[in-house]
């Protein structure tokens, strides 16, 4: 590879594949499994939806005991860990959550049970931005 062909390719990355990049290593780094990255995919902060075939792919696992358990813990903590300025990932993650409810294992409703006060907790999210426009209504 010469310089000329790197500094092509450089210069052809946008923000997006950048972050793309850093979470990668984020999950390297944290040793996340290949659900839990799924999961973070899922619910990152950019301004579009994951997609159905990936959210379907994180449904599946609910099917799988080991699975569920990475793939609800990860979920919660994306509500937990997350500050109101996070509004996206907050909302992602309540996406994955009613997309697995309906579309995973039995066991996502029970476990989902079992964290009911973590979720009516949310009914009280809101956040609005620094246009005024309340993110906690979309």
């Amino acid at each position: 590879m010469d310089l000329n062909s790197l500094r092509d390719q450089v210069s052809n990355l946008t923000l997006y594949d950048l972050k793309a990049g850093v979470r990668k290593v984020q999950n390297a780094v944290m040793n996340y499994t290949e659900m839990e990255a799924k999961v973070r995919e899922a619910t990152n902060n950019e301004p579009w939806g994951a997609s159905s075939t990936m959210m379907q792919e994180i449904a599946n696992g609910t099917f799988n005991y080991q699975l569920l358990n990475e793939i609800m813990p990860m979920i919660y903590k994306r509500f937990t860990e997350k500050s109101a300025e996070e509004w996206r990932q907050i909302y992602k993650a309540l996406q994955l959550m009613e997309f697995l409810v309906k579309n995973g294992s039995e066991r996502v409703i029970d476990d989902a049970r079992s964290h009911m006060s973590l979720l009516k907790m949310l009914r009280q999210f809101h956040y609005i931005d620094q246009n005024g426009k309340d993110q906690g209504i979309n």
